[in-house]
């Protein structure tokens, strides 16, 4: 598996991934109504047109995006999906540890991030401490999240 910085043919494999992590992993945790106001914000453009506001990476296996995360400019980590198939591998990890390590290249001490129910734990085991609890108005649905935190060393 490689990680590399996504390019732009990358996003219509990076949107496809995103509604198939929420449609077959974070579906455990929400309702079906939340899931589908989430699906629903989410497209190839949206992906393309955020690129220049932060940094996101792929993790690649066998020429098939299997994995992204991303960070703002502003420290903020935005998210990480992995593909079904690859929860539990290690792709997570070393997604997010490719993210943290650029957060401190950017001068970043501590990195944010907004949880979901179903990843709470990964971010638990990847140092990170919940803040507070919380809900994300996604359309008109309001989701459960968790707002973390870590020292970034």
């Amino acid at each position: 598996m490689k990680i590399r910085l996504a390019k732009d043919e990358d996003y219509v494999a990076i949107a496809r991934l995103f509604r198939q992590t929420i449609r077959n992993v974070n579906s455990k945790d929400y309702t079906e109504e939340q899931i589908r106001a989430w699906l629903s914000r989410i497209n190839t453009n949206r992906f393309r047109n955020s690129a220049d506001k932060c940094k996101r990476w792929v993790a690649v296996e066998d020429d098939k995006v299997v994995g992204f995360c991303d960070h703002g400019l502003n420290g903020e980590f935005w998210g990480l999906y992995i593909h079904k198939d690859y929860i539990g591998k290690g792709v997570g990890s070393r997604l997010i540890k490719t993210a943290e390590d650029s957060l401190k290249k950017l001068g970043f001490k501590e990195c944010s991030l907004k949880a979901t129910i179903t990843a709470k734990e990964f971010y638990k085991k990847q140092g990170y401490k919940v803040v507070k609890k919380g809900l994300h108005n996604v359309n008109d649905k309001k989701l459960e999240i968790f707002v973390m935190t870590k020292i970034l060393s």
